[in-house]
């Protein structure tokens, strides 16, 4: 995991807003879930390799307390890789008995990417994918993709659901994520967002299912507060 940079990037910027603007963000996302009950966000874990000595939650960490965890650990081990990294998860949080899974993303480039799995790994999350969008076709074009990261977070929501964990993937979009502080000069972000979401959402030609399990949640940095 990089270190957090200061004062621009994703991992900032839901850090400034859960400290300095939580009832904001918090009141966005009731907005966009259309729900009105408490959200109540997960601590972060302490990890001391870090500089800001805090780490994110991986994979079915977050359940480690449930009464049901181990039930829950042998299932994972089945329908996700145990080598490599699992999910990282910016941010979680839950409202009543449902989890919500949060990726923040603060520039349209860090959306994408591409598996690095090994071949053996490969096998394995395409089994995954082939559960959750039920296509074999579509499982391989998913695993081909530069799409990967929102196809495996998918996954992990489709194992949630699949076992008896309510659970839905929220994406927090910071427009000016980066242009708000060391990159005065950018162009903004205003309605980029929108349409790179669309196009991740094509790419992956995801069913009315999956996008149902999806929130999408836009914030400007350079209005922390409108």
């Amino acid at each position: 995991m990089a270190e957090m940079a200061i004062g621009y990037g994703s991992e900032f910027q839901l850090l400034r807003y859960l400290g300095h603007h939580r009832n904001y963000l918090n009141s966005k996302i009731q907005e966009v879930l259309k729900i009105e009950g408490d959200i109540k966000w997960f601590e972060y874990p302490v990890d001391e390799n870090r500089d800001s000595m805090d780490g994110e939650y991986k994979g079915i960490e977050c359940f480690e307390k449930r009464p049901d965890y181990e039930r829950i650990k042998s299932a994972w081990k089945q329908f996700w890789p145990q080598r490599g990294k699992a999910q990282n998860w910016d941010g979680i949080f839950t409202i009543g008995e449902k989890y919500y899974f949060v990726e923040a993303k603060a520039h349209i480039d860090e959306a994408h990417q591409e598996c690095q799995a090994g071949t053996d790994s490969r096998i394995i999350i395409k089994k995954a994918f082939e559960k959750t969008c039920k296509n074999k076709t579509l499982a391989n074009k998913w695993l081909d993709s530069n799409c990967y990261q929102l196809a495996n977070r998918l996954a992990f929501i489709h194992f949630c659901n699949e076992n008896n964990i309510k659970a839905d993937l929220v994406y927090i979009c910071f427009y000016n994520g980066y242009r708000c502080n060391i990159k005065k000069n950018m162009d903004p972000d205003d309605g980029k967002w929108e349409i790179a979401m669309k196009k991740d959402f094509d790419t992956l030609e995801l069913s009315n299912e999956l996008k149902a399990m999806i929130h999408l949640v836009y914030i400007d940095c350079l209005k922390p507060d409108k």
